[in-house]
């Protein structure tokens, strides 16, 4: 099983597009450096309700637009499921 890494992200702010989730995003978190393009939105219960899709906006007001992966309603509150690197074997003794 892989390790992850769970950070807040930000706040459900709108339906967009139908059926898309426009969420007010966390600014002090790296967008640039740590692209969230594809991870997976978690609810308070760990659960995974969501994908992220694209980060829109400057870089003061960030917002991310992302797309359901379940029917249920978007919670207020979203976390990020960021997947941790394993080491490599070379480094080990």
């Amino acid at each position: 099983m892989r390790s992850t890494k769970i950070i807040p992200i930000g706040e459900f702010e709108s339906l967009v597009l139908g059926d898309k989730w426009l969420i007010k995003a966390d600014a002090n978190y790296d967008y640039s450096r740590n692209d969230p393009s594809g991870l997976v939105l978690l609810d308070a219960s760990q659960r995974r309700v969501g994908k992220v899709l694209d980060v829109l906006g400057n870089v003061n007001r960030p917002y991310i637009l992302a797309e359901s992966i379940s029917d249920s309603t978007p919670p207020r509150k979203l976390f990020l499921e960021i997947p941790q690197r394993k080491h490599s074997k070379k480094n080990r003794r």
